[in-house]
């Protein structure tokens, strides 16, 4: 039995299958809008590959790309809906961070939209990072958030630009393995509960509200 992880939070599809601690496939596509096309195919591909059973999957839960979140969380839930394979919504800056070494503090930039980015911040404590913030902040206002902290940028579409405004920044990106360090230590989610972490209202909902 191994453990599926599925990243939809950005432009990239990262798939993940994990057995202990080895990684015996791990696949990442830069899809654009193409997540809900290509989910399925990946799962069935890598699972082929691995010749391996499913009993949990990790799913990033936000925040991120409203509609691939979307895609992501809801494929999840169809593929567990009647089976006894346990779900972990996990925070996509959780799994982020997990690319650096965990020591100090880190300030991780991902932008979401031509002006703003999701930004946390997370310290090094017993081995593990903790997250102490998630925020949404105007791209120019970035550089006011940072105190003392190492820069991490995700690869997102357009990170050239907030990568210069950082002296030596590192630049990373989704890796669903990673989703699986901090959600060993997570309760399993319940379906009907499990929702993408937004911060700010979907495009949809804005509109809604003016109606």
């Amino acid at each position: 039995m191994a453990d599926l992880a599925i990243d939809t939070s950005t432009s990239y599809l990262s798939l993940a299958i994990i057995k202990g601690d080895i990684t015996l496939y791990e696949q990442n596509v830069f899809s654009l809008k193409l997540h809900s096309v290509l989910l399925p195919k990946e799962i069935e591909r890598a699972l082929g590959i691995t010749k391996e059973r499913v009993e949990r999957i990790f799913v990033a839960i936000g925040p991120g790309s409203f509609t691939g979140l979307r895609v992501g969380i809801s494929l999840v839930k169809g593929i567990t809906l009647f089976s006894n394979i346990s779900v972990i919504g996990v925070p996509t800056f959780d799994g982020l961070a997990y690319n650096l070494p965990v020591e100090g503090k880190i300030f991780i930039v991902m932008r979401y939209r031509l002006s703003k980015a999701y930004y946390g911040i997370y310290r090094a404590e017993d081995r593990k990072w903790i997250c102490e913030k998630l925020g949404v902040a105007e791209i120019e206002e970035l550089p006011r958030l940072v105190t003392d902290e190492r820069i991490v940028i995700v690869k997102e579409q357009n990170y050239n630009e907030i990568a210069s405004m950082f002296q030596h920044p590192t630049l990373i990106t989704p890796r669903a393995s990673l989703l699986v360090i901090p959600g060993r230590e997570m309760e399993p989610s319940k379906l009907e509960e499990l929702e993408p972490i937004y911060i700010e209202p979907s495009e949809a909902e804005r509109l809604m509200a003016y109606d």
